[in-house]
Order: structure tokens, then C-alpha cells, then sequence
């Protein structure tokens, strides 16, 4: 049987990068599948990043949202539309290979399982080098071994919940895929609601993987299949909001996921405690000033939201 997938893409200035993206989907062989259509959700934007993508084939459908969304709530926008049989949610700074959709979903023919929710795939750099983006789910250990640097003083002794320590070079069952592609059941994703709000971004994938696993369904990474990912994307613009998003998502993880108690410990270690870490990692690699700067305003911002924050991790 040949499945059938439709393509979620959120899209916040990405510029050359969202055509790119595009073209290279258009371009890849799909005799394994069958492509129904493309949804780009786009944030608000303020660049040029939609002009030429307007112009594109009647694959391509384009929902404009007046305020950025964030990426989970984006993602749910653009499923909305969706009836096949899996919903590919794509980072426009990816590149499809002519032989990523085939290679994919002949391994979905030939190995289905009921249980299997989520799909992901081997990401490459521009050197050809093989992205660690498989996780475990994380425990409050991983969350204070982060906090405190201290793997990256030791990862082999004081493991993160990334799963940096392998290959990545063969396929296998795993907790969690890198959302940058990120395929997921159709049914299952309507059946869960989708990604949890609560995520402006960071995590959300995490969050949804972690629910699925906890109904009886599993992640599978393919070796087999790869594609170009950039990685930062246009994040890596806006650092210090970066660094606020993806240690808010953190506290909200920890609320939802070890309880109140653990939520406000981790929350606690990681307003008063990592930013000096940070400081003094910052100063022993000799950044620059703009670096100690970007770290000051995101846990400015992150003070600044705290009860906010709170008030998020708490929401049943």
C-alpha cells in the first residue's frame, strides 16, 4: 500500500531558506508515497520569505497568521487541514534529498507497525556530517547536570538526555526525534490534540513524544533516509531569546512531567544557579562581550516571565 502524507512547515523569516526548502521537496522522488500537499504556516513575517513560494505549484497552500503563534500552536493550525495517512512537520531550514521520501517510506511499507507513531530520519550538516538528534526523555538529573555544566566537563560520566554518545548511523527505536522532521501518524496526532501550546518553541516534540509513548506507541529514527539540515536557522538571530524560550520550555516540561515539587526545584536551579555556570563557561572559552550580553537579557527575560512561567507549568 502506498501511504500518503501532507507537509507542515511553520515558517518566521527564514528567507531563502523556506524556497529552498521547497524546491528541494518538489524535486525529490515520491514513487514510494504520495505528496497531497504542502501547508506553510507563516508567523508573521516580516521579510520577503512568502513572495516567490506564492508563486509556486497547487501543491503548495499557505495560511498567514496576523501575530507569531510559536511553533507548536503553528503546527496545529496547519494539521488541521490534514486527512492523510501521516503529517510530515518540516523546518524550512532543511534540504530533501532525491532519495529521502522514497528510502522512508519504503522502510513504512515493508516494517509497519501499529505501535510505531512517530518517524525521523539521519540529518547531515553542510560537511556531510551525521546530527546527534535523538533524546531520551529527560529526568531531573539530566535537567541538573545541564544546568551545572557538568557534562560538559565529563559527558561520559554526567550524561545529558541528547544522545550524543551514539552514531546515529543505524536505525532503531528511541524516545525522541529532532523535530526539524518530525513525521507523525495523522490519526495519532489528531487523536492527542497535537503539540501542547504551553510550548512557544523548543520541546513540544519532546512533550508529544512523551505522551504517545505513555498510550503504548513508539519513536523510530531511519538511518536509511537522510536529508540537510541546517540546524539555528533564524534563531540563531535572536539569541537571547532563544535562550529564554528553550529554558522556559524547560520549566514547563518539568512541571508537566515530574510534578510540582521537581518543577519548582528545577526552576529554582535553573533561574539561580545556570547563569553563573554560564557565565563561567562563556569566560573560559574567551567569548565576547555580545555573548555575556545575549546571556544577561534572556534570563532577564526569563526573571521577568517567572510567574508567568509558573502559571504555565501548573495549567492541567
Amino acid at each position: 500500500m502506498i501511504n500518503s502524507f501532507s507537509i507542515v512547515i511553520v515558517n518566521w523569516n527564514s528567507g531563502g531558506q523556506l524556497k529552498n526548502c521547497i524546491n528541494s521537496i518538489y524535486a525529490a522522488r515520491k514513487t514510494t508515497c504520495v505528496l497531497d500537499k504542502i501547508i506553510i504556516v507563516d508567523n508573521a513575517s516580516s521579510d520577503n520569505s512568502l513572495d516567490d513560494i506564492k508563486l509556486k505549484g497547487t501543491l503548495t497552500e499557505i495560511i498567514e497568521n496576523r501575530t507569531n503563534f510559536g511553533f507548536g500552536k503553528a503546527c496545529n493550525i496547519g494539521a488541521k487541514g490534514v486527512n492523510r495517512d501521516f503529517i510530515l512537520f518540516l523546518n524550512p531550514d532543511t534540504i530533501i534529498f532525491h532519495h529521502t521520501f522514497i528510502n522512508l517510506f519504503k522502510h513504512v511499507e515493508y516494517n509497519s507497525s501499529d505501535n510505531i507513531g512517530v518517524y525521523g530520519i539521519q540529518l547531515q550538516d553542510e560537511t556531510g556530517r551525521v546530527q546527534k538528534t535523538c533524546a531520551r526523555f529527560p529526568t531531573t538529573w539530566n535537567f541538573i547536570v545541564r544546568s551545572l555544566g557538568l557534562n560538559k566537563l565529563n559527558s561520559k560520566v554526567f550524561k545529558s538526555y541528547v544522545m550524543d554518545e551514539w552514531s546515529h548511523n543505524n536505525s532503531r527505536i528511541v524516545n525522541e526525534v529532532m523535530g526539524a522532521f518530525f513525521m507523525v501518524k495523522t490519526a495519532l496526532f489528531l487523536k492527542t490534540k497535537g503539540f501542547d501550546e504551553r510550548y512557544f518553541v523548543y520541546y513540544e516534540e519532546l512533550d508529544f513524544s512523551k505522551r504517545i509513548f505513555d498510550l503504548g506507541y513508539k519513536t523510530k529514527y531511519l538511518a536509511e533516509s537522510q536529508a540537510f539540515h541546517k540546524g539555528g536557522g533564524v534563531s540563531e538571530k535572536v539569541k537571547a531569546k532563544r535562550l529564554f524560550y528553550n529554558l522556559q520550555s524547560r520549566i514547563i516540561y518539568s512541571f508537566k512531567h515530574f510534578g510540582r515539587v521537581k518543577g519548582f526545584f528545577i526552576m529554582f536551579i535553573t533561574l539561580i544557579v545556570e547563569p553563573f555556570t554560564r557565565l563561567v563557561f562563556l569566560i573560559l572559552k574567551k567569548r565576547n562581550k555580545k555573548e555575556v550580553l545575549e546571556l544577561f537579557l534572556g534570563y532577564k527575560m526569563l526573571f521577568k516571565n517567572s510567574l508567568n512561567i509558573i502559571e504555565k507549568g501548573l495549567k492541567e
